[in-house]
């Protein structure tokens, strides 16, 4: 608290790797679940394949199966004559055997008749009753997929640790897994500090009273839905030592991680350090961030239990979940690899000012413009400005060590959602 209050802070990349470091971690309880309802789930052992995919060579195109020796010397100046002996299509295959001299029409797909062993595109064959005379030569298991050519019994389907999506759902099926072992979801317990702050108020209760509505809780209740967490909603705790405390204990014995909202400066009703240290084992790892907004954030464990503590304004609320609690739930979940941002690269279309020693994470519109793009910062950035994260495309960051960019300068934008330009450009 001494080096919080002299302005000393902890870099953002330092504050993250000590805070992990300290937490303990457990794996979370494992379910076996419908390969249908896995889509979001972390997948708690490898999965291997027990069947081909295809479990048959099969039609790679509309065509005619032959044996490729047959028509060897095919050419338009020398068509070889074949007889067509049935047809073969997806779901109901030719069942009979194909001679030497005989050809069976098959569609895409469709299970290769015994004793083929190529196709002849339609292109390339003339049909004339029961016979087809063929214009061009294939070679052994052209235009065929092989039995197994997407997967072999055996092979790796998936590794442990991979956040299961559509098409992993897909290969599951395609391979006959009916079920499949992941981790639970890691429960987060959430609540905010304030006398001031509501859930929902008419317009004059908050004029007349200074109500305030809690709208960082409900957005980082929607983050933790869509980073596929259970979340525990402790609601709103009064600005009282006892009451937060409570609110502590209970998140500790029903969660995986707790994320409390506001009170985490150093005013008359930020008692958010107070209450952790008036419990038994709790630890400050952080209390204070280089990082602008988002300043006042506290790292904490009790006993090892992790609590990460954000300041109320929503944008430096949303900033602080995007650097400290993502990962920390990625790491709680038995999630593996790499996180990579969607970035594009663009020139600042105005100068972007920063202070030394401070992380400065700026929001910026982008308008692209003979296939360049150009970050435009917005105007309004204030920590409580929550409209400046709505109506950004992006965020540039300016590091630690650079006072800023100047107007043309090449930055990397972390893109906030998947279109751009749906602002009207002249509200910068």
């Amino acid at each position: 608290m001494e080096e919080f209050l002299k302005g000393k802070t902890v870099k953002c990349d330092d504050a993250l790797r000590l805070f992990l470091s300290k937490i303990r971690t457990r794996a979370l309880e494992v379910l076996n679940i419908d390969v249908l309802e896995s889509l979001g789930f972390i997948l708690a052992e490898d999965v291997y394949a027990s069947v081909d995919v295809p479990p048959f060579d099969r039609s790679a195109m509309d065509g005619y199966a032959v044996r490729a020796e047959d028509i060897f010397s095919a050419s338009e100046e020398n068509p070889i004559i074949l007889r067509i002996i049935g047809k073969s299509v997806v779901g109901l295959p030719f069942s009979g055997s194909v001679k030497s001299g005989e050809a069976v029409k098959v569609d895409t797909g469709a299970k290769m008749p015994k004793g083929t062993n190529a196709v002849v595109p339609c292109e390339f064959v003339e049909e004339k009753g029961e016979r087809i005379y063929v214009l061009k030569s294939v070679a052994p298991y052209e235009n065929v997929s092989k039995r197994g050519e997407d997967i072999r019994r055996g092979d790796l389907l998936l590794k442990r640790g991979i956040r299961i999506s559509p098409w992993d759902v897909a290969i599951l099926k395609s391979a006959l897994v009916k079920q499949v072992k992941v981790f639970r979801r890691p429960r987060i317990a959430i609540f905010s500090c304030g006398n001031e702050l509501v859930d929902d108020a008419r317009e004059d209760e908050l004029v007349n009273l200074g109500r305030v509505i809690d709208s960082s809780r409900i957005m980082i209740k929607k983050l933790l839905v869509q980073n596929y967490c259970d979340v525990i909603d402790l609601g709103i705790a009064k600005d009282e030592v006892n009451d937060i405390k409570k609110k502590i204990l209970e998140a500790m014995k029903i969660s995986d991680l707790l994320i409390t909202l506001g009170g985490t400066s150093l005013g008359e009703h930020d008692l958010i350090l107070d209450s952790l240290r008036s419990i038994k084992g709790s630890e400050i790892i952080v209390h204070g961030v280089s990082m602008r907004p988002g300043k006042p954030i506290i790292l904490s464990t009790i006993n090892g239990f992790p609590i990460i503590s954000l300041p109320g304004p929503p944008v430096a609320a949303f900033l602080g979940f995007i650097l400290f609690a993502k990962p920390t739930i990625e790491k709680i979940s038995g999630l593996r690899g790499f996180y990579i941002p969607r970035i594009i690269v663009a020139e600042t279309a105005k100068r972007i000012p920063s202070k030394p020693g401070i992380k400065h994470f700026v929001r910026v519109r982008v308008v692209r413009k003979d296939n360049k793009y150009f970050a435009y910062p917005i105007r309004t950035g204030g920590a409580g400005v929550l409209s400046s994260i709505v109506k950004a495309d992006g965020l540039v960051i300016v590091p630690e060590d650079k006072e800023g960019f100047e107007v043309g300068e090449t930055v990397e934008v972390i893109l906030l959602r998947d279109r751009i330009g749906v602002w009207d450009e002249e509200n910068f």
